[in-house]
């Protein structure tokens, strides 16, 4: 299927029968060839009776209750412990992609006083190519409202936002290092960006930690491609993310 009507495919489906509603339903078998064979039966966070799993499980149910969060719970609590260990890394904490906050707030819930820069464009996926059409990504999709993204997270303190296209909204933040940054931004193009822009001020002990590694094939090949040559090795982790360890 060429690009044009795939896109198009993508769309209509997605419009008709939205993704968030469908993952309501993930266990059934005829959804298979949208969710992936396995994701009825990932995702859960097991506790073993560790009370700060148990309260983070808390946390997150709360999240859930006032926004939209396209997450595991397992890749949720990666974002927390990711943030939580790296507090002892010099730098601040970047997300690009941040859709309604909900993952920025679980990132506000740990990251006591240090800063968080958060980039998104606000209005959904910019140009996707070829290579990053898998369902349900598409050029527009995931778009949220800044205002309304600002409104949920204002209480939280040192909460910077960046509204358009990353990298150009990055100037501000272009003399500063980084302990965690967290990307979702579904794309080859974006991941490589992000990669390129992040890696070089990224503290030593730093985290990059990236959703859609294993389900989104541009966002593998920037990793891939980008990491290639460097000493870091890419760890996939539970869920569908990746995360890398500046040495």
């Amino acid at each position: 299927m060429s690009l044009f009507p795939k896109k198009n495919f993508f769309w209509v489906f997605d419009s008709l029968l939205p993704s968030k509603h469908l993952l309501k339903f993930r266990k059934f078998l005829f959804f298979e060839p949208f969710l992936g064979n396995d994701i009825a039966n990932r995702g859960k966070l097991s506790h073993y009776g560790n009370a700060e799993r148990k309260a983070f499980a808390k946390t997150l149910k709360k999240i859930r209750s006032e926004t939209e969060l396209l997450l595991e719970d397992i890749e949720a609590y990666h974002i927390y412990m990711a943030v939580k260990r790296t507090q002892k890394v010099p730098g601040d904490i970047a997300e690009v992609g941040v859709y309604k906050g909900g993952s920025a707030k679980i990132i506000c819930s740990v990251k006591e006083e240090k800063h968080l820069h958060l980039f998104d464009t606000f209005e959904g996926l910019p140009k996707v190519e070829d290579i990053d059409l898998v369902w349900p990504f598409y050029e527009g999709k995931f778009a949220a409202s800044f205002d309304s993204v600002k409104a949920y997270l204002k209480n939280d303190r040192n909460v910077i936002f960046y509204k358009g296209i990353f990298p150009d909204t990055s100037e501000p933040v272009k003399e500063k290092t980084f302990s965690m940054v967290n990307l979702d931004v579904d794309t080859y193009e974006s991941t490589k960006q992000c990669l390129e822009f992040f890696y070089t001020r990224m503290s030593t002990g730093g985290i990059i930690l990236s959703h859609d590694y294993l389900t989104a094939p541009g966002v593998k090949k920037a990793f891939d491609d980008f990491f290639e040559g460097r000493t870091e090795p890419i760890l996939e982790t539970a869920g569908s993310q990746c995360l890398v360890v500046k040495v």
